[in-house]
């Protein structure tokens, strides 16, 4: 089975002194209601009460295929433990090291929607894109990401007469807003402030 909360709430110690005291135990009795809920919402919701839960292992395999006419359709093979709550993404890029990929996120399905990829850039010149696939749970950082191909990423040729080069992609929940930290999913910080302007240097 899988665990997901290791920082549960725990007031156990202020709870066994108020149970010994005779006016305590209606407020120890409160307390350990309330520790209960609140793990039990921290179980249900896959985040923990303190800190964060573990990311989840790496989803076991990504297929992809085309139809030639630029239809592309991609489905995640996770056979691990895992618990309620998670959530899949897939990425893909037209460069092999993810420097800036578009994120899709499936939600608790495991299959992507069919969508359609150009075959060529603006100038006319053929692209292939790559794909990779992870998990994440709300209260994790996101698992380790699965290429289709394996440790040898293995490009996609979508085929079709379809040309336009894609805009750059922005990225995915609390990562920087370049886009360019891909596998990020939810984000990996619970909060990202806001971007300073930028700074004009004067010649």
């Amino acid at each position: 089975m899988a665990k997901i909360s290791t920082q549960n709430l725990d007031i156990q110690d202020e709870i066994t002194i108020l149970r010994k005291q005779e006016n305590g135990k209606f407020i120890q009795s409160a307390l350990q209601r309330i520790e209960d809920a609140v793990n039990a919402l921290g179980k249900n919701s896959a985040v923990a009460p303190k800190g964060k839960i573990p990311s989840p292992p790496q989803v076991n395999a990504l297929t992809v295929k085309t139809d030639g006419n630029g239809l592309v359709h991609a489905v995640v093979s996770d056979s691990n433990p895992i618990a309620k709550g998670l959530h899949y993404f897939v990425e893909y890029s037209t460069d092999p090291a993810f420097s800036q990929p578009h994120v899709v996120h499936l939600g608790a399905s495991r299959s992507m929607n069919p969508i359609t990829l150009p075959a060529s850039d603006d100038d006319g010149n053929p692209q292939r894109f790559f794909f990779r696939a992870y998990s994440q749970y709300p209260g994790s950082d996101p698992g380790a990401p699965q290429h289709f191909g394996g440790d040898t990423p293995t490009p996609i040729d979508p085929g079709g007469t379809a040309q336009m080069t894609l805009i750059p992609s922005t990225g995915s929940g609390t990562a920087p807003n370049d886009g360019q930290r891909g596998g990020s999913g939810f984000g990996r910080v619970l909060v990202r402030p806001q971007g300073g302007p930028k700074r004009v240097i004067a010649a």
